[in-house]
């Protein structure tokens, strides 16, 4: 069964390509695997919190109720996967150890063109992969 690899997070663009990535799916009939890399959102602004681990815990655990919640109407086959370090890097090696059908991210729309070229994700993406990679931009209508 193919597989589409979803990079995923709290904003809005990426919950447009896991609805997109859902769809592509269901077509496809394939399965999703959501990756979601932990960053520094997920945890407070003091670092010296008492709660440092148990709110990146929380924030971890609210995205993937969130990813569930996008995915209900969808009868697929999918995962969730939490990961560290460089959110482009994981992607790649993620989609290169599943055998990838392609590799679906959010882009928000005033920035896509400066993150392109200034070193985003969807760069380095597109650069150092051998597979497609669907750019979905925020708000993207179904």
């Amino acid at each position: 069964m193919p597989l589409l690899v979803v990079g995923y997070d709290r904003h809005p663009a990426a919950q447009s390509a896991l609805r997109t990535a859902a769809e592509l799916a269901d077509r496809l009939r394939a399965r999703l695997l959501v990756l979601h890399v932990v960053d520094l959102e997920d945890y407070p602004i003091d670092p010296d919190a008492a709660d440092w681990e148990a709110w990146a815990e929380r924030a971890v655990s609210a995205e993937r109720a969130s990813a569930e919640a996008l995915l209900a109407a969808h009868r697929l086959p999918w995962s969730f996967q939490v990961d560290h370090g460089e959110p482009g890097r994981r992607l790649l090696e993620l989609a290169a150890r599943h055998d990838a059908l392609m590799i679906v991210i959010g882009v928000v729309r005033h920035e896509w063109g400066a993150h392109l070229l200034t070193g985003s994700v969807a760069k380095q993406l597109t650069r150092h992969t051998d597979r497609p990679v669907l750019l979905v931009p925020e708000q993207h209508p179904l």
